[in-house]
Parts: structure tokens; C-alpha cells; sequence
């Protein structure tokens, strides 16, 4: 399934796309982030490996359409974690939700497994609060954070 629209219309509860749509319109970026995304010269492939049903999901997605809806040089490309079952196996040992890959025509790495790092960072840090951290990820509490992340790694291919 390779575009957003595909990823979309994977998942039969209206309510998970809605919720998905949402979070995507909810997203503000900073001037700072809204330049330096624009300011990408070379073209950059992104494959999603997520599902509109899982929270996790949503929350990324966001960030990566946002992203390419502001320079067309960032390509998003999903797959369902059953289809991509193997490459996540081979790429990082486990099938976890979302894995985003990226590639830019020098070298294609995996940048995120299941949580951005900064929220992996908080639930190493506190994992006696992981459910409170996952939920505060999940409505946005580290968005800030997770948008500095995010734009610094793809400014950095």
C-alpha cells in the first residue's frame, strides 16, 4: 500500500481514519521547523511500516505527512506490518509498529522503531511510568520534542 490515501482506506473502522485525519490537522510546526523541512534539496524515501488502528501509528504518520505536505522532495511510501513482516524481522529483530525507514539515495537505515527516541528515552528513564508516558506520546504531550527529532535526522541525510 503505497501512498497515504492507501493507508487510509487499508482500515474498515471509519473512526481509527478520522482519528488519524485529526491528529494530522492538529499538528503545528515552529517557523524554524517549517524552513529547515522546506529547505531539503534532495529527494528523500520514507517507508512507513504502520497501521491506522494502532495509536502509535497515528501519532508518526502525523508528523511524516505534514512533512511531505510541505516539500514534495519527501516521499512516503506505507506497508502493513504483514506485508513488511520480514524486512522488520531482518532490519531490527522485531515486528513493531511503527518502523520508519529512510533512504536518500547514499544510505537507507531504520530511524525509528516503535516509539521516537526521545519517548523511549523518558520510559528508560521512568519505566515505572510507561503507560503515563505512552499516553502523553500518544496526545501529544512530546510533540515538540518528537518534531526536533524527526526534522534533525531528515536535515542530517
Amino acid at each position: 500500500m503505497p501512498t497515504f490515501e492507501e493507508y487510509l482506506n487499508s482500515e474498515e473502522n471509519t473512526e481509527n481514519k478520522e482519528r488519524q485525519l485529526k491528529i494530522i490537522n492538529k499538528i503545528l510546526f515552529s517557523d524554524e521547523t517549517v524552513q529547515k523541512i522546506k529547505n531539503i534539496s534532495r529527494e528523500i524515501k520514507i517507508l512507513a511500516v504502520a497501521e491506522v488502528y494502532c495509536p502509535d501509528c497515528r501519532a508518526v504518520v502525523s508528523f511524516l505527512e505534514k512533512f511531505s505536505e510541505l516539500n514534495d522532495r519527501i516521499k512516503i511510501e506505507y506497508s502493513t506490518k504483514e506485508e513488511a513482516h520480514d524486512l522488520l524481522l531482518k532490519a531490527t529483530g522485531v515486528t513493531r509498529i511503527p518502523t520508519l525507514f529512510a533512504d536518500n539515495g547514499k544510505k537507507s537505515e531504520v530511524f525509528l522503531t516503535e516509539f521516537p527516541k526521545v519517548v523511549q528515552k523518558h520510559m528508560s528513564e521512568n519505566p515505572e511510568q510507561f503507560d503515563e508516558i505512552k499516553y502523553n506520546f500518544r496526545t501529544g504531550k512530546y510533540n515538540k520534542e518528537i518534531e526536533e527529532e524527526l526534522v534533525s535526522y531528515l536535515v542530517s541525510l
